[in-house]
């Protein structure tokens, strides 16, 4: 198992990428052209694909669309076949109707994408929420996972206080709107340096999401088991990445993950709150990158 370390991007990688303000307002112009490129699954999950290389399926976080991926998409798309899929309820996938949709059937909806596309094996890779259903991906389907990507996301279930939450939020949510949930989200999702630019992307992202999307991720996420033994018993490789400032899942979860893997890397990215990928870009690509890039060679 390899030893946990802090991710240091060198001068010569910042010399070749943009600032993260920079990547941003270009991140709001790809949304357009996004938008008019977006496929149709047979199956209800809408979903991007760009690059030519070994598959790499990012599966979003709560409550966003594959727009949270953005920030990867130039970059990996270098080295990888990047596929970013809107979940069951999110984007422009088929809506659900506020009942729970579970992380089984959502990992369930990415393996019909990949039969639809014909894609054997992929590096499957999640943020938060969408870490649980790479966990119940990798359950379903073992022979499918190439790799793994777990960012900012952890393999507990939820606790009875947490799903009393869960089901308050997604009444509250369908009887009064997102406003509340977004207002309670904002804060936590980034780390008090994001710039504000970051902010108005991530914000312009959520106020788009429908109030029955939410209700049937936050009912589907109570329904989580605990994940722990498919982690500690798989040899897959895993790369574990997280925020040093996530408030909303502790980096701790994610030195957890890497002590039950037997063949995991622990990247944490510095300055960087609960939606990492999007606040750090730079350290998050090139930690994928290190880990899996030969897959696309």
């Amino acid at each position: 198992m390899s030893r946990i370390k802090i991710s240091e991007i060198s001068s010569h990688f910042f010399k070749f990428h943009l600032i993260p303000a920079l990547l941003l307002i270009i991140c709001s112009l790809m949304t357009t052209v996004h938008a008019s490129t977006t496929h149709a699954n047979k199956t209800g999950i809408s979903y991007q694909i760009k690059g030519k290389g070994f598959p790499l399926i990012l599966i979003h976080a709560f409550p966003t669309d594959h727009r949270l991926w953005a920030p990867q998409i130039d970059v990996l798309q270098r080295h990888f076949r990047v596929i970013t899929p809107d979940l069951y309820g999110f984007g422009q996938a088929s809506q659900t109707n506020g009942e729970a949709v579970s992380m089984v059937e959502q990992a369930r909806g990415i393996k019909k994408l990949m039969d639809q596309l014909h894609i054997r094996k992929a590096i499957i890779g999640g943020e938060s929420m969408g870490g649980y259903i790479a966990l119940a991906f990798l359950k379903q389907y073992p022979d499918s996972v190439a790799g793994l990507i777990l960012s900012d996301t952890r393999t507990g279930e939820d606790s009875p206080e947490v799903k009393l939450k869960r089901e308050a939020g997604a009444k509250d949510v369908l009887e009064n709107g997102t406003e509340k949930v977004i207002n309670d989200f904002m804060p936590k999702a980034l780390s008090p340096m994001a710039s504000d630019e970051t902010r108005s992307y991530l914000k312009n992202i959520l106020i788009e999401q429908s109030s029955t999307g939410i209700a049937s991720a936050l009912r589907g996420m109570a329904l989580r088991e605990n994940t722990s033994s498919v982690l500690s018993n798989t040899e897959l490789p895993i790369l574990i990445l997280t925020g040093d400032q996530d408030a909303l899942i502790s980096p701790q979860e994610s030195q957890n993950m890497h002590a039950l893997a037997k063949n995991s890397e622990l990247i944490i990215i510095q300055n960087a709150g609960h939606l990492s990928s999007l606040e750090q870009p730079q350290q998050w690509n090139q930690a994928v990158i290190n880990m899996f890039s030969v897959k696309s060679e």
